[in-house]
């Protein structure tokens, strides 16, 4: 969605990147098996991709932030890795469409939804329906019961199906902006006061602030006064705050006591940018990377090192930036293409091929503890062939405290040299194909834990790429 409103982009979705085409959008309400519960270990060489999915038992909700302060966790203290999509207002679409969307995002293996209780694009906010969320339309004290009926459905449907809603509450807006111009602490109070009574039924919610912006002074006051607001009448949800491109959460709302989650939020290398808000102290919280470019769209795609102004963010730029930020600390990450601009095409954009690799993300980290896991920033891990630092080869890695497991990001074709002392033995190593989710055994494996030894990433990956995902576990 970044930088979306009063921008328009005239680039088309690229059919290349498009998958099943329409015949992906009604997939009923069946869900793919995921072996049940957050520890089901995958089998060594199995794929863990859509076709091989396993089911998640849904969690225990609410979800609530981890004793270490680097994850969620649901009410059994099961690790949630959040792995999102953005269809955000969409109850642009009518009921129908809403269930066939969020059972394709279930069937693919995501378990968080971002989004909006009001359009971000326009005012008045209407829905699918003609029904307006407020009369007058800037007037947030004043809701319109027709329209918020309509919002219940949808995060009951939401509820429904097992998924964490992260939801904005009010749309700030880049650019020339959108809410930012008819919000003060006033109203945003008693706004705040109107959403904690009507959703605290709701224990899946997590509401995002803000909104594509920065705040001035006020509009800090007005995210200030909702998040507490809502926080007195549902302690239970979470809050977060989503900034302008380049700045998480707490780069302005570090010491707020309601801001639980650091919401990530680039377009250039996400390793740049999340390592240094996991390494945030005072407090520590889980980061998560929101927010970074979608498919089919040119979002500041020069700030990545490999691309240039004009180029479009594209399935591997997107897999690198998630895979990147996972590594460098991200306890989730949110995908996201045209979906949310609700184009005549949009059935399509819902098998775009970034949104149907993303879940292979969750589904590779669902075999070892990956809450475990913390950034080799200091390379003690990956000793050689790391690449370099800022820009396209840098290779990103993660390492648990105690030995169980590693995890290795190979953006390109190449050799690293790991440091096996650093795990239990015997260590099973695999390579993992980000494209197609599935495991090949690397030569030799598995190994012993003394010593360092070299490996070279398998060639290219289904998609034709170079990207290799290393995975070595000590169970």
């Amino acid at each position: 969605m970044a930088l979306k409103c009063f921008r328009q982009f005239t680039c088309a979705v690229q059919p290349a990147t498009l998958g099943m085409g329409r015949q992906g959008s009604r997939l009923g309400e069946a869900t793919v098996a995921w072996a049940a519960g957050a520890r089901a270990r995958l089998l060594t060489g199995c794929a863990v991709g859509a076709a091989a999915s396993m089911a998640l038992a849904s969690p225990a909700f609410p979800l609530k932030v981890s004793a270490d302060h680097r994850h969620l966790v649901d009410q059994r203290n099961e690790p949630f890795f959040v792995m999102g999509d953005t269809p955000w207002f969409v109850q642009k679409q009518k009921l129908e469409d809403v269930r066939s969307i969020m059972a394709d995002r279930l069937a693919k293996g995501f378990n968080t939804l971002f989004l909006e209780i009001l359009d971000d694009s326009r005012i008045p906010s209407r829905d699918a329906y003609g029904n307006v969320s407020f009369q007058p339309e800037t007037d947030i004290t004043k809701p319109v019961e027709a329209y918020w009926r309509y919002a219940d459905q949808v995060l009951e449907e939401a509820e429904r199906r097992g998924f964490f809603v992260i939801m904005s509450d009010l749309w700030y807006g880049y650019g020339e902006g959108l809410w930012m111009h008819h919000v003060r602490p006033g109203p945003a109070r008693a706004y705040g006061e109107f959403l904690g009574r009507r959703y605290a039924r709701f224990k899946n919610l997590m509401w995002m602030h803000c909104g594509d912006r920065n705040p001035d002074e006020n509009l800090a006051e007005c995210a200030r006064a909702l998040a507490s607001a809502i926080r007195v009448v549902a302690p239970h949800h979470l809050h977060t705050a989503h900034l302008g491109p380049g700045f998480a959460s707490a780069a302005f709302f570090h010491r707020e006591p309601w801001l639980d989650v650091n919401l990530g939020y680039t377009y250039g290398a996400s390793y740049l940018h999340v390592l240094p808000e996991y390494e945030r102290r005072d407090p520590v919280r889980p980061v998560i990377l929101g927010e970074t470019g979608y498919e089919g769209e040119p979002n500041a795609i020069e700030l990545l090192p490999d691309a240039r102004k004009g180029d479009l963010w594209n399935p591997y730029r997107i897999r690198r930036n998630a895979w990147w930020a996972v590594l460098s600390g991200a306890s989730g990450y949110c995908a996201g293409t045209r979906l949310w601009r609700w184009e005549p095409n949009w059935r399509e954009v819902l098998q775009a091929r970034s949104i149907r690799e993303a879940p292979i993300l969750r589904r590779a980290l669902q075999s070892i503890d990956w809450w475990k896991l913390a950034p080799d920033a200091k390379h003690q891990f990956v000793t050689r062939g790391y690449g370099e630092w800022k820009q396209a080869d840098y290779v990103t890695a993660a390492l648990a405290g105690d030995g169980s497991c590693a995890v290795v990001y190979l953006p390109a074709t190449g050799t690293i040299r790991v440091n096996l002392a650093k795990l239990a033995a015997p260590v099973t190593v695999r390579w993992l194909d980000p494209t197609r989710g599935e495991f090949k055994a690397a030569p030799g494996s598995p190994l012993g834990n003394s010593g360092e030894t070299e490996l070279t990433t398998p060639g290219p990956n289904f998609a034709g790429d170079n990207d290799w995902v290393l995975v070595l576990s000590s169970r």
